[in-house]
């Protein structure tokens, strides 16, 4: 097992406002990264960041040892577009909001990506999505539209689509914060699966008990800086910093 994610000295603006300050990560392969912080803290622009949905301005990013950007006289130097497009193969993006194609069924909201990607046949790409929709425990709502499903259902159908590109990480932003409670065991519940197999995720979360009990590491951001980083047990049970104290008090009261 070796580091799946290596990011050092990311920065990031917009405009006049500085998003990412110098920000390091790394992450083990077969381990899951919780990430933690107030909103505009920084950590949605980071994980757009690592899966190509934004440019850094600053810094250098392995994924699974592939360099997507490196520093180079203080900017941050992208690989050619053929190699930024394998990397980002690597990776798989949950959104908060699903982000299903509305037109298309379940079963061809999966294949579909898979078939134009990966050029995967349609009989392959189908046999792929059913199973994971089985996994997904969904596999009679195959033919149904996104606009029929319950939202639990429809980010279920999104963690499958994320899956069957067979991403080496799979990236979580705030999963759960469309969904109801009982919607949000849901997805929290899937989610601690994959981290039973081993899958490598990095997960932007509000939810602090299941980020306390799934995680092999844990970030706190605040401002567009890591305040504190460490074992899940020992950042939430025993913080530091008083802004990380604060934070975490926060959701318990």
């Amino acid at each position: 097992m070796g580091k799946m994610i290596e990011l050092e000295n990311l920065s990031k603006s917009f405009g006049e406002l500085e998003v990412l300050k110098s920000i390091s990560v790394s992450l083990e392969e077969g381990n899951v990264l919780s990430i933690i912080g107030p909103s505009g803290s920084g950590k949605s622009t980071m994980l757009r960041i690592i899966t190509q949905l934004e440019k850094a301005d600053d810094g250098t990013l392995t994924i699974d040892g592939s360099t997507l950007f490196e520093s180079i006289d203080g900017k941050a130097r992208y690989v050619d577009l053929v190699e930024q497009r394998n990397i980002l193969l690597k990776t798989g993006l949950v959104f908060q909001q699903f982000n299903l194609f509305p037109h298309f069924s379940v079963l061809r909201n999966i294949t579909e990506a898979q078939m134009a990607v990966l050029k995967r046949p349609r009989e392959e790409a189908e046999e792929i999505a059913m199973s994971l929709l089985k996994k997904m425990d969904l596999a009679d709502r195959a033919r149904s539209y996104p606009f029929q499903l319950s939202g639990g259902q429809k980010q279920r159908v999104s963690i499958a689509r994320a899956l069957a590109l067979n991403p080496k990480v799979l990236f979580f932003d705030e999963p759960t914060s469309a969904l109801d409670p009982e919607l949000t065991r849901e997805i929290l519940k899937v989610i601690r699966e994959l981290a039973e197999e081993k899958m490598t995720m990095v997960v932007v979360t509000h939810e602090m008990n299941f980020a306390k009990a799934t995680s092999d590491y844990a970030i706190f951001m605040d401002g567009g800086v890591i305040v504190e980083e460490g074992e899940p047990n020992e950042l939430f049970g025993n913080p530091k910093m008083e802004r990380t104290k604060k934070f975490i008090r926060s959701f318990s009261e």
